[in-house]
């Protein structure tokens, strides 16, 4: 699967942008502030139809205009696939193929894509909740139907806390109904907690061997989950242990037992990748993290992801950047920011196309002739 064609329109800093890409690897470069970062993320929320940072959809669209528009060309062997995401005052529309998609769940997976920035040391950093959100966006875009399972048991979930919180203040006395919920929510949690553990297990089939490359350091990821996920019966299990701490849950007022609870450990040579490791040690066990998908995205959909690392290359020295570029399958499209190709080797930038951004005008660098080519997009 490649992204041959983006075209933008108003998106933050880009007024009008039409460009091709490179089946292969595509370079841009240029000095901070220029829409390096924007280009990334117009990809990204083309195939997620919302941005990884914490800015709301309007916020997306460029100062003084009313609407904003992403459209994508896809090649899927010998098919085209066209994607589009507009943002207004109003909403938010996504089409596939021209067509209006209604549900989030039925649109995602149509472009996968694998991003790297330097925010996502957050990842191992971070609290649970941010490496739940990884495991949920990178497994979602895998199979839509974990998107629509998480779904529904966010809507239970709340539909429980709530209850609990009712009966709590004596508002009801009979618990039957918070059974009913409890039911529902063990038959979402189960499948849940299959698929994170799928995902995770096929993780560590591959992690280790590229953190060696990387960083020279084999790590390993642990699934922390509760005990009684590890038993046989695992819905009676759950259902007996909601019963054990059903006095608790309605003291509090909210569900203490569940995949919304669910947290993963890195482990570097066997230790505790936060407390025993460099911050260069966590950059490359993330960077190791995003290759590790990539062999399960081909078995799962078919084909490779689409690469895309925003200013990966700064944070390592020179042999490390050109072992991860030379690591890259030559199959796989890439799209990678930095602000210089000065440390990046003649093997790699022959078999690049190059861009030069600033503010917002890109410019593609003939690979023949070594000059400058091209015009505003």
């Amino acid at each position: 699967m490649k992204l041959t064609n983006l075209e933008l329109v108003n998106f933050k800093s880009y007024d009008n942008l039409n460009i091709n890409f490179s089946d292969n690897l595509n370079i841009f470069y240029g000095n901070n502030g220029q829409g390096k970062t924007n280009l990334l993320e117009s990809i990204y929320v083309l195939a997620l139809t919302k941005t990884y940072r914490s800015l709301l959809d309007v916020e997306l669209i460029k100062f003084g205009e009313n609407e904003a528009s992403i459209k994508g060309k896809i090649k899927k062997g010998d098919k085209i696939e066209k994607l589009e995401v507009i943002f207004s005052k109003n909403g938010k529309i996504i089409k596939k193929n021209y067509k209006k998609i209604k549900k989030y769940s039925d649109y995602i997976s149509n472009l996968p894509i694998i991003l790297f920035t330097p925010d996502d040391l957050s990842i191992i950093k971070g609290a649970p909740a941010i490496r739940r959100k990884y495991l949920n966006i990178e497994i979602g875009q895998l199979d839509n139907k974990y998107i629509s399972l998480l779904n529904k048991y966010n809507v239970v979930l709340k539909n429980r806390n709530e209850y609990l919180r009712t009966i709590n203040k004596n508002l009801v006395e009979d618990s039957f109904y918070l059974d009913i919920l409890t039911e529902k929510l063990v038959d979402l949690m189960v499948k849940i907690h299959e698929y994170r553990n799928e995902f995770i297990n096929n993780l560590n089939k591959n992690i280790g061997v590229i953190s060696k490359k990387i960083i020279e350091k084999e790590v390993y990821i642990e699934y922390e989950f509760h005990k009684v996920f590890l038993e046989k019966n695992k819905k009676e299990a759950l259902i007996n242990e909601f019963k054990k701490i059903k006095k608790k849950e309605i003291f509090l007022g909210s569900t203490l037992l569940g995949t919304h609870k669910d947290d993963i450990i890195f482990k570097l040579d066997g230790e505790d990748i936060r407390k025993f490791s460099s911050q260069g040690q966590q950059r490359g066990t993330i960077l190791a993290l995003k290759l590790a998908e990539i062999d399960i995205f081909k078995a799962k959909k078919g084909y490779n992801p689409i690469l895309l690392f925003d200013d990966v290359l700064s944070e390592f020295d020179i042999n490390k950047k050109n072992n991860f570029l030379n690591f890259i399958d030559k199959d796989i499209q890439t799209i990678i920011t930095t602000t210089s190709l000065n440390s990046i080797n003649e093997y790699n930038l022959e078999k690049a196309s190059k861009y030069y951004i600033d503010n917002a005008k890109i410019i593609k660098i003939d690979e023949v002739e070594g000059h400058e080519q091209g015009e505003r997009k």
